[in-house]
């Protein structure tokens, strides 16, 4: 069952991935509501149901992926309310497996250092120049997040 505080940052997350895109510069390919294909692939498959155009995802698809691949996946639910959002975020735009070397650099405890790690990746990220184009919106999704986790 999910929880109220995983609807919250749902909702947060879906009004910053928006809808289908297929961007040639983003490395995921495309997107619709944050999934990429291949997730949306791998989690049909795990259903034993046939591939479909990631355009034609549901909203119940898409929450469940969101559960059970990102916020589980990433241990938001063992974590407090502030981390749980900040993860669960980073989770969906960097990948999970992005969440531990962040939550290692802030020591567990500090939400300010780990936003900062995730900016560090960031502008890491747009040393290459067909990434470049996306870090104005990365940085604003990330000064959004420090702004909604102050509502938690």
């Amino acid at each position: 069952m999910t929880s109220d505080l995983f609807k919250k940052a749902l909702n947060f997350v879906l009004n910053r991935e928006g809808g289908y895109v297929n961007n040639p510069n983003d490395k995921g390919g495309a997107t619709n509501k944050g999934i990429t294909q291949n997730t949306y692939n791998s989690y049909l498959k795990s259903k034993g149901l046939a591939s479909k155009d990631v355009k034609n995802i549901t909203n119940k698809e898409v929450e469940d992926i969101y559960y059970s691949r990102y916020w589980l996946g990433a241990g938001c639910e063992k974590m407090s309310p502030v981390f749980a959002v900040i993860c669960f975020d980073t989770a969906v735009n960097m990948g999970v497996s992005r969440v531990k070397p962040f939550l290692q650099a802030c020591q567990y405890s500090d939400p300010d250092v780990f936003l900062l790690e995730r900016i560090r990746k960031y502008n890491e990220f747009a040393r290459t120049p067909s990434q470049r184009g996306f870090l104005h919106g990365w940085l604003n999704r990330v000064f959004a997040l420090q702004d909604f986790i102050k509502t938690i």
